[in-house]
């Protein structure tokens, strides 16, 4: 399992691997997770269905659910019963609606980071319980870890890509008005400075539509 989650996946991959993975632990239908976006704010990131991604974002939309408490705290949560339990009164009816009656959520995070939260759902009242929260807690470390490599390695193909790309635009440049590979550069920065456009933006436009953005 760790292996199968550390490889070389990219973060999508990775998460559609977690939620299986926590659905096989417990027996459970549905899952999902919520990762911290910008701003610090939760936000669903994958699902297994449409249900159980509902089920997440309205906990982002009203700030109130087991995810939302499960990130905060650092623990987990385990609602045996949706229905029955006050503690959410808002989200807690919505979820009802959905079908879903029962969730654990817990929290993804290293030593560096807080990552999410790792949420399980089934349409039972009951169907979940201490033993499955104790699993998904012990799954979500290894998870979190996963996630946070596939997270940095995206991140680092984005910055390769990237470079590749600004490179690109700065040799089009040297050749078309003899430039040297500095004074490019400088073209390219004062041009995503003057139009308020990404850097990576200008420097795609230049290679592949043989243009800069509008305003120069």
């Amino acid at each position: 399992m760790a292996r199968d989650l550390t490889g070389e996946a990219g973060v999508n991959e990775t998460l559609s691997k977690v939620i299986e993975y926590a659905k096989e632990f417990t027996g459970s239908e549905d899952g999902g997770v919520a990762l911290l976006g910008a701003e610090r704010k939760l936000e669903a990131a994958r699902s297994s269905d449409e249900r159980a991604g509902r089920a997440d974002t309205l906990q982002d939309a009203l700030r109130e659910g087991p995810v939302v408490n499960a990130a905060r705290t650092h623990k987990t949560y385990l609602v045996r019963d949706i229905a029955s339990d006050g503690r959410w009164p808002r989200w807690g009816p919505l979820v009802v609606d959905l079908g879903l009656h029962s969730v654990v959520s817990t929290c993804l995070y290293t030593e560096r980071h807080t990552i999410g939260t790792l949420n399980v759902y089934s349409s039972e009242p009951g169907a979940l319980s201490e033993e499955d929260a104790e699993n998904i807690q012990v799954f979500a470390s290894h998870a979190a870890v996963a996630i946070e490599s596939a997270q940095e390695g995206d991140g680092l193909r984005r910055a390769i890509e990237t470079r590749n790309v600004i490179g690109q635009a700065q040799g089009l440049l040297m050749e078309r008005y003899g430039l040297d590979a500095r004074r490019a550069f400088d073209v390219l920065r004062r041009y995503s400075q003057e139009t308020n456009t990404k850097l990576r933006t200008v420097a795609e436009r230049l290679v592949y539509e043989r243009r800069l953005p509008d305003g120069e």
